[in-house]
């Protein structure tokens, strides 16, 4: 009898761990993106702007920082990147599967990409108003434009009734009202929403009083809920607010989530990370960065606000590499992706760091429960397997 305690206590002790366990963060792998994002005719921009992935190939989005006249940006698919449950080594040379290129007004500031359901969504020469190629696009995997999606394959300015794109990002939803793509527009509160399958507009959401309007960023938790990035002038204070999702079209004011001081800044950003899709027991977590001089880091938070970790893109990774440097540049944005088998990824890209072909770079993280936690629950499931065996 004792011994039968003993073990359910110890199944107990290693459940209670799993309940309490903390997040770990292995750094997979670190790459460089020089040879895509070297600001000439034949790249994608001088600085990678966003990245997605589908389970196994990666997208990567670049703007331009010359000003004056217009500059070629664009995006990339990098296949044979992730097979067998494993990335490529790091540091291997990505090349390219194919690359769509355009020319936006130079000094345009942002691009951002989305991935769904086999489609990407293109946005370039976010937080421009005067280049009629502004606009959000769609393609398949392959690079093909959807020339039906907007009527000509182009969300324009004009089309969406503004003079300003500033971000997007996929919107699930709200209890089964069914996934839109999100835009938010600087200097307002209101979120864009468009057909994924058609890009005609879904119901632009209410405006939200009280609210910053110096919108950069914006992400979406599963159950449709909003995590807004906005900054201020110099010196003022900036943050990432959280909007509850009251309908498919409206967000009640949950208040500020982080705040920090921040200059008014392009590429400015946050993300949701559904950690707890995977493990029920660990808490989901938001993503952001600060442009602020020597913030080269992205700071992890959990629901609550409160800071998990940071991510600064040091070494050595899994694999045995260690990168050049930590991150030397605030320009950073992200992106998560939970596999099938049940693993939680984010990926990070660096735009426009220090000197050397690592400016331009990409690390992987996998989200996993603390290594203890583990053990502890593994221990308890073991003394479960024998008291069962001695019961037989």
């Amino acid at each position: 009898m004792k011994n039968r305690i003993g073990a359910l206590l110890t199944v107990s002790l290693g459940l209670l761990a799993l309940a309490n366990a903390q997040h770990s963060f292995v750094h997979l792998r670190s790459y460089t993106l020089a040879d895509l994002f070297d600001g000439s005719a034949n790249g994608i921009g001088s600085n990678i702007g966003d990245v997605a992935f589908d389970g196994t190939n990666l997208y990567v989005a670049g703007y331009h920082t010359a000003t004056g006249g217009s500059q070629v940006v664009g995006m990339a698919r990098i296949s044979n990147f992730y097979t067998g449950g494993s990335f490529v080594a790091s540091n291997t040379s990505l090349t390219p599967a194919w690359k769509v290129q355009l020319r936006q007004a130079g000094g345009s500031r942002d691009t951002r990409l989305v991935y769904y359901n086999g489609a990407l969504y293109l946005g370039t020469g976010l937080g421009d108003n005067t280049q009629t190629g502004t606009g959000i696009r769609k393609y398949d995997t392959n690079g093909t434009l959807d020339t039906s999606w907007a009527g000509d394959g182009l969300l324009s300015l004009s089309e969406a009734g503004i003079n300003r794109y500033d971000t997007m990002e996929l919107d699930p939803g709200y209890s089964g009202s069914g996934p839109t793509l999100a835009v938010g527009i600087f200097g307002s509160t209101r979120i864009l929403r468009f057909n994924l399958a058609t890009g005609d507009n879904a119901g632009n959401t209410q405006p939200v009083s009280g609210t910053p309007t110096s919108i950069r960023d914006i992400a979406f938790a599963p159950n449709g809920d909003m995590y807004y990035k906005y900054n201020g002038l110099t010196g003022q204070m900036a943050g990432v607010r959280r909007f509850e999702r009251t309908a498919a079209t409206t967000f009640m004011d949950g208040g500020n989530f982080a705040t920090f001081t921040e200059g008014g800044l392009q590429q400015s950003t946050v993300a949701y990370v559904p950690v707890s899709q995977v493990y029920a027991n660990l808490g989901d977590l938001v993503l952001h960065n600060v442009r602020v001089s020597g913030m080269n880091q992205v700071f992890v938070r959990a629901l609550d606000g409160s800071e998990v970790t940071t991510l600064t893109g040091g070494g050595p990774t899994a694999d045995d590499f260690t990168p050049p440097s930590s991150y030397t540049n605030t320009l950073l944005n992200f992106s998560s992706f939970v596999t099938p088998e049940g693993r939680v990824f984010i990926f990070v890209v660096q735009g426009g760091g220090g000197a050397g072909t690592y400016r331009n770079r990409l690390d992987i993280y996998e989200v996993v429960p603390e290594p203890a936690s583990m053990l502890a629950l593994g221990t308890g499931l073991v003394s479960l397997l024998a008291l069962r065996r001695r019961k037989r």
